[in-house]
């Protein structure tokens, strides 16, 4: 076995106490390290309450009408809701003026932003013929008086069943339609209602309130004289 130096000793006792030490750098750098991590957590975590403040506002400003968008918005359910309350005015006036008339002649419905009068065609019109019949004379006279006046547009439709016309007068039942409006139309101007408020449509058999016929292909002569009618509708522009 070698014998040490006293030289020897020193310098290895010396290694070992340095080498011994080493774990203590280790910690340090570590603990560094861990606190950098946890000051960057925190840095992230916080929260910027003025920022955040000041974004909540800007978003609630965007999302909340302004005070010309609420108006707009109060003068548009108020025009609506004046418009129904006409219409609905119209239809109780033509209701109570025609109290015990038979209900079959004329009828009245209250729809979506209109109202529309119903004259069934035996009341107002012989078979094959676009005169009006004294009794239909009568009946808008009442009619007349409700709508002069009113700024509403009126459409006055001309329906017939599917029976091919069979006079000289006409050649096909969609200038028979077509002309029993006309005659509703220019009776209704002769009363006093605009005539640039309104607008005439000969529909012919293509909007029957009934089929015409059975599935086997047989007339329904009942139902097709409910589909001769003339229809009046009273809307606001645009309905």
């Amino acid at each position: 076995m070698a014998v040490r130096s006293p030289l020897e000793k020193l310098r290895r006792r010396r290694m070992d106490q340095e080498g011994g030490e080493d774990w203590h750098l280790s910690l340090a750098d570590m603990m560094t390290l861990l606190l950098c991590f946890f000051v960057l957590l925190a840095s992230i975590s916080q929260v910027d309450y003025t920022l955040f403040d000041e974004i909540a506002g800007s978003m609630q400003t965007a999302l909340k009408p302004s005070e010309a968008r609420k108006s707009g918005l109060r003068e548009a359910v108020t025009r609506e809701l004046d418009r129904q309350a006409t219409l609905e005015h119209i239809i109780s006036d033509l209701q109570q003026r025609f109290r015990g008339e038979a209900a079959e002649h004329v009828q009245f419905q209250l729809r979506p932003g209109a109202v529309a009068i119903n004259l069934h065609g035996p009341a107002f019109f012989d078979s094959g013929s676009a005169e009006l019949t004294p009794d239909a004379v009568r009946m808008l006279r009442k009619i007349g008086v409700v709508l002069v006046g009113v700024p509403y547009h009126l459409t006055v439709e001309g329906h017939t069943d599917n029976v091919p016309i069979q006079t000289g007068a006409f050649d096909s039942n969609w200038e028979l339609s077509a002309l029993r409006a006309t005659r509703v139309a220019r009776f209704l101007i002769s009363q006093g209602v605009r005539p640039d408020n309104m607008k005439i449509v000969g529909l012919a058999d293509t909007r029957p309130l009934l089929p015409n016929n059975d599935a086997s292909g047989a007339a329904l002569p009942e139902n097709q004289t409910r589909n001769r009618r003339v229809v009046i509708l009273v809307a606001p522009e645009g309905n």
